[in-house]
């Protein structure tokens, strides 16, 4: 995990969005991919699944807002637990490092490294969404500061 904050970092993540979307994956692609680009234009966008068989997030930081560039983080487990929930408590009255603080906190991640940022949200929850095994629930999140 880096130590990115952009600027204006500890202002409320008042324009922060968070989606939630349950089926196949089969039927949730085509909702992903339907929401508006600006979530992935945005400084900081997490991608959350959970299944019968696993968890994953998936997160990519670009160092200030705008840059082409951003840092891509993931973590596996079983189960994501209260995540969701504590991400929904928290906007949107909690800085953008405490919401930041409180995704990165609930494990260890693996650095993925810095790669070009996806233009649309296809690109960017595509291939998490297609690792899920076909047919199975899957509840996906998305967060978008």
């Amino acid at each position: 995990m880096t130590g990115m904050h952009p600027v204006g970092a500890e202002a409320p993540a008042a324009g922060a969005e968070f989606h939630f979307f349950s089926g196949t994956p089969e039927s949730l692609a085509p909702r992903l991919f339907a929401l508006p680009h600006h979530v992935v234009e945005r400084t900081l966008w997490a991608l959350l699944l959970q299944d019968p068989e696993g968890a994953h997030v998936q997160v990519q930081e670009r160092a200030e807002p705008g840059a082409a560039m951003g840092r891509v983080h993931a973590w596996e487990g079983t189960d994501l637990g209260i995540l969701p929930a504590h991400l929904m408590t928290l906007l949107p009255t909690a800085s953008y490092q405490s919401v930041r603080s409180a995704l990165f906190a609930h494990g260890t991640y693996t650095d993925l490294g810095a790669v070009p940022c996806p233009p649309t949200p296809r690109g960017a929850f595509g291939h998490p969404l297609k690792l899920r095994t076909a047919g199975t629930r899957v509840r996906a999140y998305v967060l978008a500061l």
